[in-house]
């Protein structure tokens, strides 16, 4: 694809994870794999993910996050200064009135708690574009969780009150760890970065993020003050940036639970906030009917790119390419055609435990969303 060809397509992160990398973890916490037979077996998955999205004739890919827990979660897996806790430990009362209403699958939640100073001890992503780079010629996202979806989920007034009294103590270490990381991933050769941030998605309805502030005794005034800190931090971490291209991802809920206990609404509910942002690029999920449609875009334009979501991530029905150039072109009524990527509406595996499709049926959608591309760009050109 030319650097200027209209409607590239790219991935938002995740992708499942083969069988067998499952059984190589599995077999590494029985103590029957080594450490070095297990990064041998990382090393095979991301490769393959390579392979795979290069044979769908994608423009932009990512490793798959083959590595990493979830896309929260590996945060502790790198830094020392934040540590896995399970959301039964740290459960209040309060919290635990919302488990049962949002159908929360609370045995596998685990957040990454602020338990120290918060510094870059390792890198968080940046060696896995390194690794991804050696084996494709294609452009390598990285996807990185955003500065408020992390402070959201790891400030908590029992564990991390010691280090940081209130959560806007953490501001400055956090967003500066968060700069230092894109600055390497710059360094890497990186394409994009995309900050993960379902907190902001979350502003729809409130109910996970009254959740997340009961479990991490937060306090706040009212959810204004959320909505002001959540714009804040993303333009504090990415402020004076030069020479690779940011974008925000704004997670609509990709838990394989039902979707009646997701979040609904569209981005009017927070589109404030999201003309506030200096990112690059949006990465929208619109491919949901959770997500609306876009009649707030076409009153409040947003001037930059637009990371379109026309892929739905949780549906095991296959689109077809002439369904996503349909929803291409009434997106085109709400933003500049030529600054539209094509991608899926979230990552297909965003946490180890839980892919929401099969491999077979997420490589299936990627070369229906280039068959959509090719399709466009003849309508356009």
């Amino acid at each position: 694809m030319g650097e200027n060809e209209l409607f590239p397509t790219s991935v938002v992160g995740s992708l499942p994870r083969p069988e067998w990398l499952i059984d190589g973890i599995e077999q590494h916490e029985r103590g029957e794999l080594t450490d070095s037979q297990l990064i041998s077996y990382y090393d095979d998955a991301v490769r393959l993910a390579i392979k795979e999205q290069e044979l769908t004739g994608l423009d932009e890919i990512s490793d798959g996050e083959q590595r990493r827990f979830s896309f929260l979660a590996f945060v502790a897996e790198r830094i020392s200064s934040f540590r896995m806790i399970s959301a039964t430990e740290l459960m209040t009362p309060e919290a635990r009135k919302f488990v049962d209403d949002m159908n929360l699958p609370i045995g596998i939640i685990s957040n990454p708690v602020i338990v120290g100073k918060i510094n870059r001890t390792a890198p968080l992503v940046a060696d896995e574009i390194t690794f991804a780079k050696r084996y494709t010629d294609k452009k390598v996202k990285a996807p990185i969780i955003g500065p408020f979806t992390l402070l959201i989920n790891s400030w908590n007034k029992v564990k991390s009150g010691p280090f940081y009294p209130t959560p806007e103590a953490a501001f400055n270490d956090l967003t500066r760890m968060l700069r230092e990381e894109i600055m390497a991933l710059r360094e890497a050769g990186a394409s994009f970065v995309q900050l993960d941030e379902p907190a902001i998605g979350n502003f729809v309805d409130y109910r996970y993020t009254r959740w997340l502030m009961a479990l991490n005794q937060w306090r706040a005034t009212d959810m204004e003050e959320l909505r002001k800190i959540s714009v804040e931090l993303i333009n504090k971490t990415i402020k004076g940036l030069r020479g690779i291209k940011v974008g925000v991802h704004i997670c609509r809920g990709n838990w394989p639970a039902d979707e009646a206990h997701l979040s609904h609404g569209g981005y009017e509910n927070m589109i404030d906030e999201i003309l506030e942002m200096n990112a690059d690029q949006l990465v929208l999920e619109y491919a949901t009917k959770r997500a609306g449609n876009f009649d707030v875009f076409k009153e409040h334009p947003w001037e930059g790119e637009v990371g379109l979501g026309i892929i739905d991530v949780k549906n095991p029905r296959i689109e077809t390419a002439q369904e996503i150039v349909s929803r291409v072109r009434k997106a085109s009524k709400a933003f500049e055609f030529d600054k539209i990527t094509l991608n899926p509406d979230c990552g297909f595996a965003s946490g180890r435990p839980w892919p929401v499709v099969s491999r077979h049926v997420a490589y299936a959608k990627l070369r229906s969303q280039t068959d959509a591309a090719q399709m466009l760009r003849k309508m356009y050109n």
